[in-house]
């Protein structure tokens, strides 16, 4: 099939935006903490936002960092113009985005295995959903999409020594989250 001139932009934005379309709903399903519709609805308005400003994209390579500015920009300004932070909503973690990370990382095949992987991913994205929005989106973007800092201050258009500090905050506090359940752990496997 021939694209008419007018057609070729539209294509080229598509094959961009489904390249990255996984990453960027993981994301905004964590950015707004679980709840489907609510994710959908900001994918949706960073999409619009995206392809209204795609000739802007000059470096193709950039795209991936592009439009996770785009997603993380339009989040943030759904959170402001509402006045309020976004509110934790209640989620079935099964199939988290933290689950599916750590599943890459720790492949485990035995069904005990499993259920530990399983309640680790769980206290992991409770843990994450209970850091404050600044710091849960640092980690976030930083510990688990791969950005880094220099692009995710850049996307949160704050300095880079912000997202460093947040970072550090967001890890401390996540580390301490998990230090009990661990620690229980390790009590309950030497009995």
């Amino acid at each position: 099939m021939h694209l008419s001139r007018s057609n070729r932009p539209a294509r080229a934005f598509e094959e961009v935006f489904a390249e990255h379309l996984d990453a960027l709903f993981r994301t905004a399903l964590r950015l707004c903490r679980g709840n489907d519709a609510d994710a959908e609805d900001l994918l949706q308005d960073s999409a619009l936002r995206a392809f209204t400003s795609f000739d802007q994209l000059r470096d193709p390579s950039a795209a991936r960092a592009w439009l996770f500015t785009i997603l993380t920009r339009t989040h943030l300004n759904r959170v402001r113009s509402a006045g309020r932070r976004a509110e934790a909503t209640s989620t079935d973690l099964e199939e988290s985005a933290f689950e599916a990370a750590l599943a890459e990382w720790v492949p485990m095949p035995s069904p005990a295995e499993e259920v530990e992987r399983r309640q680790l991913g769980e206290q992991l994205a409770k843990a994450l959903d209970q850091l404050p929005a600044e710091l849960r989106g640092a980690v976030w973007l930083v510990d688990v999409e791969g950005f880094t800092q220099r692009e995710a201050a850049s996307m949160h258009d704050v300095p880079e020594g912000t997202i460093a500090s947040r970072l550090f905050r967001g890890r401390r506090q996540l580390r301490t989250a998990l230090e009990t359940p661990a620690r229980e752990a390790r009590i309950w496997r030497n009995q």
